[in-house]
């Protein structure tokens, strides 16, 4: 081989080995293990310089050589487009990810708000619908509480009528029963006038028509008399009927007072019972009569009932009375009324 030939190999020989690190190191970067794009190493060849003009097989090689390092440069731009076109993708969805963590923590914390809220708003109703029953309860006690006073202080009055009315009629009966007296007496002593006065007539006949005219004017007393026995004994009855009404609302008052309302309760419901006491206002027993339709509160009722017991107020009544009164009673119980 001459010093042509030889001086050719060694720029060949350069060149393949070039190629193979070029090739190594673009591998090594497009591999899946790469983390970040690392440049080729520098290699520095220290070439000499040639005299000779360049051959064909040169010009070829050189020709590769430049298209491989171009296609090569291609590639590398490629493969740093699609990094920045990847690195660009993995941020946007990073960011949608964070966007949407960000959405969905801010729904929970509007849910937890919203929830916050609708707790508080119960609490401050079930607080409202406490203090309306406290303040409906306690308007029902004051209104029960006038009404028997007002009830006491019209019995009281009533009492004091009657007490009034019977001593005016006790005057006036003894007034009358003096006057009756004095009658028979002024009687008594005329018939006397007249049968000295009229010796001549007939005695007999003079002090009959004075004792007829006298037992006649008695009739009429024994007569007023009854009536006013009659009218002491209606107003007598009046009162009766008045206490009698009265300790009839005290106990529809204590049973409603006893009373606790069903949870499901509505309203508008009637329910009639019928009851059996003793003389000294134990509960002997209680029965509903008429249903309202509702178990539940015909049992509240009937509860109430148990529960007010026992109804001392009937112990101020003669037994006549009572027997006819409240040894057997019944009452229509009606929250409302």
């Amino acid at each position: 081989m001459d010093r042509r030939g030889e001086n050719l190999i060694r720029p060949l020989v350069l060149a393949l080995g070039l190629h193979v690190i070029l090739l190594s190191t673009f591998f090594a970067a497009v591999s899946p293990e790469a983390k970040t794009i690392t440049p080729p190493p520098v290699l520095i060849i220290r070439a000499t310089e040639l005299t000779f003009a360049p051959s064909a097989a040169a010009k070829a090689l050189a020709k590769v050589k430049k298209e491989e390092i171009d296609r090569l440069k291609r590639e590398m731009q490629d493969k740093k487009r699609r990094d920045t076109e990847l690195e660009k993708e993995t941020a946007r969805k990073k960011k949608q990810e964070e966007l949407k963590k960000l959405e969905e923590q801010a729904k929970a914390q509007a849910k937890k708000k919203a929830e916050l809220e609708v707790k508080k708003k119960a609490k401050l109703e079930a607080m409202r619908k406490v203090e309306l029953e406290v303040k409906k309860k306690a308007d029902a006690k004051r209104k029960a509480e006038l009404v028997k006073a007002e009830d006491a202080k019209k019995k009281q009055a009533v009492e004091k009528k009657i007490k009034a009315d019977a001593l005016a009629r006790e005057d006036d009966r003894k007034r009358k029963e003096q006057a009756v007296v004095r009658e028979k007496k002024e009687l008594k002593k005329r018939a006397e006038e007249l049968a000295k006065k009229k010796q001549q007539l007939k005695k007999a006949e003079i002090i009959e028509e004075a004792f007829r005219k006298a037992h006649a004017e008695a009739l009429v007393l024994e007569e007023m008399n009854k009536k006013e026995d009659a009218e002491v004994a209606i107003l007598n009855a009046l009162a009766l009927e008045k206490a009698a009404a009265n300790v009839l609302d005290a106990m529809t008052t204590r049973i409603t007072r006893a009373w606790r309302r069903p949870l499901a309760f509505t309203g508008g419901l009637e329910v009639y019972l019928r009851m059996s006491l003793a003389s000294n206002g134990e509960l002997v027993d209680v029965r509903v009569l008429q249903t309202s339709g509702d178990v539940l509160f015909d049992r509240s009722a009937v509860t109430a009932v148990n529960r007010a017991a026992p109804f001392v107020e009937v112990r101020q009544f003669e037994t006549a009375t009572f027997e006819e009164k409240f040894r057997t009673l019944t009452v229509k119980f009606r929250p409302e009324d």
